[in-house]
């Protein structure tokens, strides 16, 4: 088992399931306290167990990160337990899937809050902390390709990814003096299958891989890979940063393909 992160504390959010529940166990592997914040009961309760039971620190701590009390309760809650903190992952998020002009204001408020109030909400608290701590720490928002690269029926989560982009380097700006720094790390579509209450449809994995220059989905390990590198000393030199996980799908249009380079891929005019 490795220690890089022996000694430290983490929170992550959204952390019972998905990616975040990778992340979460990968910095525990790694020597890493973690609080893990969701308001799945039941997948956060019993990941915490299993992990304590591999002899792992985890503290489960409900919270609805939309909302300033229970955020604050939960950052006081895991300095009284750990003594400290050291880093956020915050990856909390919903699902709403309906274009612009079908979708009702409670749809839109409910994934704005979570994904971008939450991280304002979750860095205030978690930056003052760090603050007072006066030793620095890491602020990490889990993004999306949606933040840099739009696409239909994704209205308010690409708004939030895109704020959140925004949000770090505005911190980054800010609590730079304070040696904290605060990245962004935005996965493309990862291979959720198996540790997710929510499932992707097979049609939409194969237009997004379509457009993956490497040609395949992202593994959740991949994306934890990003993040512990961010979170670690090696990355202690890099904020207000966006770092795209994502197999080169933000590189630019894949399936636009001109005339003029259409001989490289041997197509015929026409074609």
């Amino acid at each position: 088992m490795e220690t890089e992160f022996k000694g430290k504390v983490a929170i992550v959010t959204g952390a019972a399931g998905g990616i975040n529940r990778v992340i979460l166990t990968r910095l525990a592997e790694e020597g890493a306290k973690c609080v893990l914040v969701d308001t799945n009961d039941e997948w956060g309760q019993s990941l915490s167990a299993t992990l304590s039971g591999r002899g792992l620190e985890v503290t489960y701590i409900r919270t609805d990160v939309r909302y300033g009390d229970q955020v604050n309760a939960a950052v006081e809650r895991a300095v009284e337990t750990y003594g400290r903190l050291d880093i956020l992952v915050h990856g909390a998020g919903v699902g709403v899937h309906h274009e612009i002009v079908d979708m009702s204001e409670a749809e839109w408020d409910l994934q704005i809050d979570v994904q971008l109030r939450g991280a304002f909400l979750l860095s205030r608290a978690v930056g003052r902390q760090l603050i007072k701590q006066g030793e620095g720490g890491r602020i990490i928002l889990i993004g999306s390709t949606s933040g840099n690269n739009a696409r239909p029926m994704s209205g308010p989560h690409a708004a939030s990814k895109a704020g959140e982009i925004q949000l770090a380097r505005v911190m980054a700006l800010e609590m730079g003096k304070h040696h904290i720094t605060c990245n962004v790390v935005a996965p493309g579509l990862t291979d959720i299958s198996g540790i997710s209450l929510s499932s992707q449809n097979p049609e939409y994995q194969k237009a997004f891989i379509s457009q993956v220059p490497l040609g395949r989905l992202a593994a959740p390990d991949e994306i934890a890979d990003a993040v512990l590198f961010i979170a670690s000393d090696r990355a202690r030199f890099i904020s207000g940063q966006l770092l795209c996980v994502d197999g080169g799908y933000s590189a630019g249009k894949l399936a636009v393909i001109g005339p003029h380079i259409a001989a490289h891929y041997g197509m015929v005019d026409g074609e």
